[in-house]
């Protein structure tokens, strides 16, 4: 019998170990991605340049190649159309409209609203003639930022209307729909819930706390999964969370959601049907949880039986991002010695030689991070502290290295 053909939409870093497992596992594999230079290239059986957001020219070559599933598993922006070619071909897919629900916030948000959830107050603009009444009822702080972007792209939090305007410019100019999305911002401790749903039942694989940085309240500078909760929080959230898969529409299939713990209220913020990017997917929850969300994934795009049985005492990782003086990047070391640290399970840089360090504008602008396995939150926090201390960076004109933050 031919291995079955799965087509992994993006050929980029975060897709290589998607289509390295599934060659591992006997498949073949078709990637798709718009730019001509990729790395999954190289390991798939076939590749074609298309957009990955286009869905008819994505379903005309999924018909072509005559492929037997289809997954994007790390990026919102494919999530759509990788449910539209399978509603398309009657494969199995999360159904295109329930796609939908969990790439544009405003969708999002009506439908967590109306489902008696706890939402942020919030206004969906599609020009700036309502802004300024907007804010005033939402009133400040806010946050601003684009209905259907990722990884904190276009987002601004404003304490006053200084700076209303630019926000809405820069959401405006990173929201694709044309949407904006202006809505009070929730105080409180923001964690990250990820599962696995399979026949309208969802499995928690990890809970995470996320520590902000202190110049950025957007962006993390930690990601903790600290192991075993007491129970009636753990059951908190799993209500919230099923609740909110509930009113989304998600039956089967991953979820990464965000969500901020305020008081008595347990408050959705963003939720994605696809796997947590940060190696969340790949590294970390098959460590805590004992279960290969990719693996899951792949078999369930494929049509094979589904089965999510995670530890009953989750184990501790950590992901923690550095920081890096502002100016030009000429050289960065340590990073091997980093790596070799016993439970660091990698060191991955954003940036390198010859790369500008900025303002932490979205996450994407982080330096890089070190991710540590291990059983408690004490043991992972240090592991990854003893790596980050081997780092070290020189900038453009000068004549030492410095050490990492």
């Amino acid at each position: 019998m031919k291995p079955k053909l799965l087509h992994v939409l993006g050929g980029g870093q975060w897709q290589v170990p998607t289509v390295r497992l599934a060659k591992a596992l006997g498949h073949r594999v078709l990637v798709s991605d718009m730019y001509r230079d990729r790395p999954a290239y190289a390991l798939a059986d076939q590749h074609e340049v298309v957009d990955i957001t286009d869905c008819e020219a994505t379903l005309q070559l999924a018909t072509r190649c005559r492929i037997d599933g289809i997954i994007c598993d790390t990026t919102d922006v494919g999530v759509a159309t990788a449910a539209f070619v399978a509603e398309r071909l009657g494969l199995p897919g999360i159904g295109y409209e329930t796609a939908r629900n969990f790439t544009d916030k405003g969708r999002m948000r009506r439908l967590t609203d109306a489902a008696g959830l706890a939402v942020p107050r919030y206004h969906l603009l599609s020009s700036p003639a309502g802004l300024a009444a907007a804010a005033a009822e939402v009133s400040f702080p806010l946050i601003v930022k684009p209905v259907d972007n990722q990884s904190g792209k276009g987002v601004s939090r404003l304490s006053a209307a200084d700076g209303l305007d630019a926000a809405y410019r820069l959401a405006r100019s990173c929201s694709r729909s044309g949407e904006v999305l202006v809505e009070s911002c929730v105080e409180g401790q923001e964690i990250i819930v990820d599962g696995f749903v399979v026949a309208g039942k969802a499995r928690i694989l990890g809970i995470a706390h996320k520590l902000p940085f202190a110049d950025s309240p957007t962006v993390s500078s930690r990601i903790l999964y600290r192991g075993a909760l007491p129970e009636a929080e753990f059951e908190r959230i799993r209500a919230t969370v099923c609740a909110t898969l509930s009113a989304l529409g998600l039956l089967d299939g991953i979820f990464h959601a965000e969500f901020m713990l305020d008081g008595e209220h347990i408050v959705p913020i963003d939720i994605a049907a696809r796997g947590g990017g940060v190696m969340i997917y790949t590294h970390v929850l098959p460590h805590v949880s004992g279960v290969n969300a990719n693996r899951a994934m792949i078999g369930r795009a494929l049509g094979e039986a589904v089965r999510i049985d995670p530890l009953p005492m989750p184990r501790a990782a950590t992901i923690e991002f550095f920081s890096m003086p502002r100016g030009t990047i000429a050289e960065i070391g340590g990073v091997d010695s980093a790596a070799a640290v016993p439970g660091v399970a990698a060191v991955h840089l954003n940036l390198q030689a010859g790369d500008e360090v900025g303002p932490l504008e979205h996450k994407d602008r982080r330096p890089g991070y070190v991710v540590t396995l291990g059983d408690t939150a004490t043991e992972v926090i240090a592991i990854a502290r003893r790596a980050i201390a081997l780092l070290r960076v020189r900038m453009a004109g000068a004549g030492e290295f410095t050490s990492i933050d």
